[in-house]
């Protein structure tokens, strides 16, 4: 509902209210003249010229105001012909109760102040003036009448005037007080509205945020709590977090607030709800010792990995400048040693030196190609690939550029299954894993092959894995091998899986090493994926087994 439609509501029912109470009014007005009447003081108190005619008045009157608040309660007719009706009907009896009784200074007419003023507020400038003015006229007239009708009567026509006067004034000033009422309304209806929708959309918001929120007050009672905070905390879904203790859906962190509140400290410690451990931050909502504390519930070990994660970063960075800055020295070695190598007075010894001096050449200028490769990420071009025939061309590429290249087992899927995937990074990331096999599990006894299967996981993803018949993984190592600099050789630079892993992680999906019966298993969990997969066994042999 809009803002100007709740205020022409309210304005509506604050008019119908008004014409009711106004009505009230007008009826105990009638039954005191008729209660005058029965007692028999009417004629003293107001020193009554045509009694017979005061009477039938006042009785007329009192059935009136009878009907008018029948209407009023009933709603019909409508709001404006009742306003008009009743002020009317006030301002013809009293005009006919002041010319029955002594005229204006029996102070009768003062009962159209009423009527006037609910006029100038329920209705329009126009009509609530003319009926001011039908009052003034009325009041005036019946002076003019009782002197031209009763010869020793004078009359007053300088209060009458005075009295008419002060109808124009009310209803003048009770259309203006009505008018910036209307405009104060419609104001805090307009206000109200936006704070609604504030308060709506802040707690949206709060609902929404990953980091927990719980708000409690100082008794340390529930008053709000997020979403996040609740998975947080691991509160039950029987149990309704609002307004219950602090200490029931958390102690531990009932013991932190307490500690803060004591100490306030500048920073908080760890604490634990079930299973996750938990960072809170506290935040006094307002003055005093028993104000509101904010709480804000961050994930510690995700705040620990984004930690790491941009350490990392600083430290890819850090190091592809200083790589950049080495590959000019190392080109500018590398060129003498070919130089010197061209010579023919060279010695063995010498040749083994330059040998040395090639060798770790490569050997620097591939751990300066591992480490600008990290840099690799922010050149994405995702494309939907169709997963069976690009994998066949993947390992064709592959045997094409390995004499020594192993046997592939690859499974046959649906070709209709497809993924979204930058087609360079995914045959980087193969490549490497393949690279790996060669380097890590080959065995003098065994032909090395490399299998590569599907499947769907608990969480229906669709995982890739690469396969080996090597001696697999050490359980040890199975935790560090993806990260950045491990490595089991010398000759390694450490950064092949990790650099392997940040692609998959551009492209939306996951690459982990996972323990196996016999060998090493590597598995990339892909997320766009299209449609199911089908089990089924294709082998791809190697081009040098082919030949043979």
């Amino acid at each position: 509902m809009s803002a100007a439609t709740g205020s022409s509501l309210i304005r509506h029912v604050e008019d119908w209210r008004a014409i009711t109470s106004l009505n009230v009014y007008r009826g105990l007005v009638a039954f005191g003249l008729v209660a005058l009447l029965l007692l028999d003081a009417a004629e003293q108190l107001f020193s009554l010229d045509q009694a017979e005619l005061f009477r039938m008045a006042c009785l007329l009157y009192l059935a009136q105001c009878a009907l008018s608040l029948f209407m009023s309660l009933s709603h019909t007719p409508a709001l404006r012909l009742q306003v008009l009706l009743a002020c009317s009907v006030d301002v013809a009896l009293c005009t006919t109760l002041s010319y029955a009784s002594t005229g204006v200074s029996s102070g009768l007419g003062m009962l159209l102040i009423t009527p006037v003023a609910a006029a100038g507020m329920l209705l329009p400038a126009r009509l609530a003036t003319l009926l001011a003015a039908c009052a003034a006229i009325g009041i005036i007239g019946q002076e003019g009448w009782r002197a031209i009708r009763f010869v020793d009567v004078q009359a007053e026509f300088v209060q009458a005037g005075i009295l008419g006067t002060i109808f124009f004034i009310t209803a003048s000033v009770a259309h203006w007080l009505a008018q910036r009422a209307r405009v104060s309304e419609a104001l805090a209806a307009e206000r109200a509205t936006e704070v609604r929708d504030m308060a709506t959309l802040n707690r949206h918001i709060i609902q929404q945020m990953e980091i927990g929120a719980v708000v409690v007050d100082g008794s340390h009672r529930v008053q709000l709590i997020n979403d996040a905070a609740i998975r947080m905390l691991e509160v039950e879904p029987d149990e309704p977090p609002g307004s219950a203790p602090l200490a029931h859906l958390s102690p531990e962190l009932e013991r932190a607030l307490v500690h803060w509140r004591e100490h306030n400290p500048a920073s908080s410690e760890i604490i634990r709800a079930g299973s996750n451990a938990l960072l809170p931050v506290f935040s006094t909502l307002g003055e005093g010792p028993y104000a509101s504390v904010l709480v804000f519930l961050e994930d510690a070990v995700r705040q620990s990995e984004q930690a790491q994660q941009l350490k990392l970063v600083s430290i890819g960075r850090l190091s592809a400048s200083i790589a950049h800055e080495i590959r000019n020295p190392l080109g500018a070695i590398s060129h003498a040693g070919q130089l010197l190598a061209e010579s023919e007075t060279l010695g063995a010894q010498d040749l083994r030196m330059l040998d040395i001096i090639h060798r770790h050449s490569r050997r620097i200028d591939n751990i300066i190609n591992s480490v600008m490769g990290l840099s690799r990420r922010s050149r994405l071009s995702r494309r939907t690939l169709a997963l069976s025939n690009w994998l066949e061309d993947a390992v064709e590429d592959y045997l094409d550029y390995n004499d020594d290249a192993p046997d592939f087992d690859l499974d046959a899927f649906d070709p209709q299954l497809q993924i979204e995937f930058d087609p360079d990074h995914l045959r980087q990331v193969l490549f490497n894993l393949w690279d790996n096999a060669q380097r890590y599990a080959r065995r003098d006894d065994i032909e090395l092959t490399i299998r590569l299967t599907g499947h769907r996981n608990r969480q229906d993803r669709f995982c890739l894995d690469v396969i080996d018949n090597g001696p697999g993984i050490e359980p040890a190592i199975l935790d560090q091998i993806m990260e950045p600099f491990f490595t089991t050789t010398r000759e390694g630079t450490g950064l092949g899986l990790h650099i392997a892993g940040e692609l998959c992680e551009a492209n939306g999906a996951q690459l982990m090493p996972v323990a196996h019966s016999a060998g090493a298993c590597f598995r990339i969990v892909f997320v766009h994926v299209w449609p199911a997969i089908a089990p089924a066994g294709l082998s791809v042999q190697s081009s040098h087994h082919e030949s043979d």
